[in-house]
């Protein structure tokens, strides 16, 4: 079987309907997975379930230089988010996978070396999926997450700030673009 038609095959089992119901699919994207695209896959999913769209929508992350698969989120990364009521601790990294590019209809990264890095495995024909996830909060005077790793908290805050704006943005796409609204 080759490789346009494993791709074909998993167009097909993600992308049909289920109850005439829409599967939109996100992928948060950062280099480790341990970070940055855990913080802001339990941020959507807890706005997804705010807002009653996490029913339509499956959200998931990944990296694109994962050492270590299986981990769970950075400490830090876990703090800063329990006061949101969101806990990512059952979340495990785990590395970009072909079949990513086809199963997702948005593949967001957090920074323009995630974007590069993808772009250089990414069957072409899926390559509009690929986008910053900063592009959905053009208020803000940034277009990269920056990685908080080496930082301190002050980092994961700043994190935090740049995403809760982009996923308010992605969220809003997603329901007037899939037609989600209740």
């Amino acid at each position: 079987m080759g490789i346009a038609a494993i791709l074909e095959f998993f167009k097909r089992l993600f992308f049909s309907r289920h109850n005439d119901a829409c599967i939109t699919s996100v992928l948060l994207v950062c280099k480790a997975n341990f970070c940055r695209s855990p913080m802001a896959e339990g941020m959507l999913r807890q706005q997804l379930l705010e807002r009653g769209l996490s029913k339509h929508t499956r959200v998931d992350s990944s990296g694109t230089h994962v050492h270590r698969g299986g981990q769970r989120p950075d400490a830090r990364a876990r703090k800063m988010l329990l006061p949101s009521g969101i806990d990512i601790a059952r979340l495990r990294s785990r590395s970009i996978q072909l079949a990513d590019f086809v199963a997702f209809d948005y593949i967001l990264v957090m920074d323009n070396g995630n974007y590069e890095s993808l772009l250089a495995v990414c069957p072409e024909q899926y390559q509009h999926k690929i986008a910053l996830i900063m592009s959905f909060a053009p208020q803000v005077s940034v277009s990269e997450v920056p990685d908080p790793y080496y930082s301190n908290q002050a980092g994961f805050q700043q994190v935090y700030t740049f995403l809760e704006q982009a996923i308010d943005g992605l969220v809003g796409s997603i329901e007037k673009n899939h037609d989600l609204s209740d």
